[in-house]
């Protein structure tokens, strides 16, 4: 009796590891894409501002986030049947924290984005939407040495291969890093 019982208990135990397993592995982010969508473009995004190379920086690590990501095939322009587009519209640089002297210790970098993706076959927009985001740096310090994990990824310093080097171009990094995820989360937030 009890032996029955086992066996009828792993039964049932394993049915409902495979309706599991079969049915996460069919849900998909794919599924929040119109149907119509197999593929994106990403053209290279208009700066508006001076700061340099900030249109080439964002524009790849949206397509990286795309590629990581595995939902859409990124192609050219001419052969896609959305476009994500953008630009770069104003950038910041200001004071962010104080030490007790009064005197700057941290900056700000603040970057600001209007990016649209386009169903090219319907004409229309999917989403139009503004996004910002920041990173913060300080003059006086060495980012692979700070003990502050400045591009939250979960390394620090000498365990972190792309901490160093200058930190104003790393808070750069991180807020272009941040902007481009929440573009690439909208997309597949889209329904």
């Amino acid at each position: 009796m009890i032996m029955e019982l086992k066996r009828r208990l792993i039964k049932i135990t394993n049915l409902y590891f495979i309706f599991v397993l079969f049915g996460c592995a069919y849900y998909s982010m794919a599924g929040s894409i119109p149907p119509n969508i197999r593929n994106v473009s990403v053209p290279l995004f208009v700066n508006q501002t001076p700061e340099f190379e900030l249109s080439e920086k964002l524009t790849n690590v949206i397509i990286e986030q795309i590629s990581e990501q595995n939902i859409i095939k990124i192609v050219s322009s001419p052969d896609s049947d959305s476009i994500i587009d953008g630009e770069i519209v104003s950038v910041s640089d200001g004071p962010y924290a104080f030490n007790n002297n009064e005197q700057v210790s941290e900056y700000r970098f603040s970057i600001k984005v209007k990016a649209i993706w386009l169903d090219v076959s319907n004409d229309k927009a999917l989403f139009e939407k503004d996004f910002s985001s920041f990173g913060t740096y300080s003059i006086d310090s060495d980012p692979s040495s700070d003990g502050i994990d400045n591009d939250n990824d979960g390394l620090i310093d000498s365990n972190d291969s792309d901490e160093f080097g200058d930190s104003r171009e790393l808070a750069i990094n991180v807020a272009i890093n941040k902007i481009a995820v929440d573009i690439v989360n909208t997309v597949l937030s889209t329904w």
